[in-house]
């Protein structure tokens, strides 16, 4: 069975149930050669995709397809019987024993002897051992979660992503350095120069701030290459659109293949691909389906598996009775749900084929596999009969046959894999708008800050001249 994971039922190898039947029966000689002599059984049946595909159609009947049918169909010629379907839940179920689980449902129809099978598969555990038989498994894998599909980053910021932040600390480092230095070396040769005036023509008279201001503009120059000194007093126009110029070079010039490779990978939000992941999550919650969940997750006291079940046990809501409601809850993108790995894979691609969109993914298992087991009433003389001609339809291959026959294909993009993963990371495509909104955010704040900052110089300088014209028309 592999490691043990805390979704890990209770199992049991094929080879110990292949030898040892499940439950004592009493069988005629014609059923342990398997013919039961042409029965009628009445066999309990509900909605669980692709085994079963349950309609309620307007004449108040129900069409049923699915994998489930090829078993009883296969089982019928072996073991000479004929049988009828029970659809739960129903009306009468409902009024009887109340909204209760389908495996509730069919345990109470058991215990009332209302039917003497049924095609919902069931594990083998104590508490279903006590109330009913089960024959060999008719099916086994893991179980597997279906998640949204987590939506692309915002591409706003995208101009900051090609750049590790060291790279980025060290370029805002080295101005000040830079400036420190120049403006450090200035005030040992305005002290040990000959020539003071020389020197005094640029920093003598001025403070620390100043020379500090003056050498930060001239780095500025360098940098942006815009060649002429920038007289100190006024914050110039030219300085801020020469300072977003530097930016939009290093982006685009000279690092224009990384930027271009970052502009066209999708870039999107963590996957949810485990338990841990789905508890860390704030946008997804977790779904459960009543017959099918281990109570380690509502049994927890600690980690990741208590904090799923106290989402359970803070929204009962989310603990549902039947497949018919899964559809409406995972459709609303904001719940995770663990299901069987064939459930899950034909859930996600039925909804592709229907909305042309890959809405959800399909995580790695989240659970050890599992075995499914045909329940039967308890101490039933067909029991025997079935638990022979399962092995038997087993070892031809059939059920993997029919179930991969039965499940559309799933496209690539709903799958959660490394190597699937990184192959579809990149988008072959035209770059979109969306990809170039952090380039507009750079030209944007740049022109704003531009602009405003010329009109102040504007403001200022015309409150100046009007205040120097009035002190020349006081002087006349």
């Amino acid at each position: 069975m592999g490691v043990h994971h805390p979704l890990a039922w209770i199992t049991v190898p094929p080879v110990a149930m292949a030898n040892c039947p499940f439950t004592t029966v009493n069988s005629s000689s014609s059923m342990k050669i398997g013919d039961l002599n042409g029965a009628h059984l009445k066999i309990a049946v509900a909605h669980y995709p692709p085994f079963h595909i349950i309609t309620l159609m307007p004449d108040g009947n129900y069409s049923n397809i699915g994998v489930g049918i090829e078993y009883f169909i296969w089982l019928e010629k072996k073991l000479n019987f004929t049988f009828s379907y029970d659809y739960i839940p129903n009306e009468v179920t409902k009024a009887k024993y109340g909204i209760k689980s389908n495996l509730a449902i069919m345990t109470n129809l058991f215990t009332d002897n209302e039917i003497d099978g049924a095609s919902i598969g069931a594990t083998l555990t104590l508490e279903n051992k006590q109330k009913m038989d089960l024959a060999y498994y008719i099916w086994t894998e893991p179980y597997k979660m279906v998640v949204p599909r987590p939506g692309e980053k915002s591409r706003l910021l995208a101009f900051v992503y090609p750049f590790d932040p060291l790279v980025w600390g060290l370029i805002y480092i080295t101005i000040h350095a830079v400036v420190a230095s120049m403006t450090f070396f200035t005030s040992i040769y305005f002290k040990i120069s000959i020539n003071g005036r020389e020197v005094s023509t640029i920093s003598g008279g001025r403070t620390v701030y100043d020379r500090v201001s003056y050498y930060m503009i001239y780095v500025f120059n360098i940098m942006t290459n815009q060649g002429n000194t920038i007289h100190v007093s006024r914050l110039s126009f030219r300085i801020l659109v020469g300072s977003w110029l530097l930016v939009a070079t290093v982006l685009v010039y000279s690092y224009s293949s990384t930027v271009v490779s970052h502009l066209t990978i999708v870039v999107t939000k963590p996957h949810i691909n485990s338990l841990e992941d789905l508890a860390a999550s704030k946008d997804v919650g977790l779904l459960l389906l009543a017959d099918f969940f281990p109570e380690e997750i509502l049994d927890a006291k600690f980690g990741a598996l208590k904090h799923l079940g106290d989402q359970i046990r803070y929204n009962p809501d989310r603990l549902l009775n039947s497949m018919q409601n899964v559809e409406t809850f995972l459709g609303t993108g904001n719940y995770a749900m663990p299901l069987l790995a064939t459930v899950c894979k034909n859930y996600v691609a039925t909804q592709f084929k229907k909305e042309h969109t890959c809405r959800f993914v399909i995580t790695d298992p989240v659970s050890s596999a599992n075995f499914w087991s045909l329940p039967f009433q308890k101490d039933s003389r067909y029991t025997w009969a079935f638990h022979y001609a399962l092995i038997e339809l087993w070892e031809t291959g059939l059920p993997y046959h029919w179930v991969g026959n039965f499940v559309p294909q799933v496209p690539e993009c709903l799958l959660i894999t490394n190597n699937k993963h990184k192959e579809n990371s990149v988008r072959r495509g035209a770059i979109r708008l969306d990809d170039l909104t952090g380039a507009f955010l750079i030209l944007g704040v740049g022109f704003g800050l531009a602009t405003f900052t010329f009109i102040l110089e504007k403001i200022v300088y015309f409150k100046n001249k009007r205040k120097t014209g009035q002190q020349e028309f006081q002087n006349s």
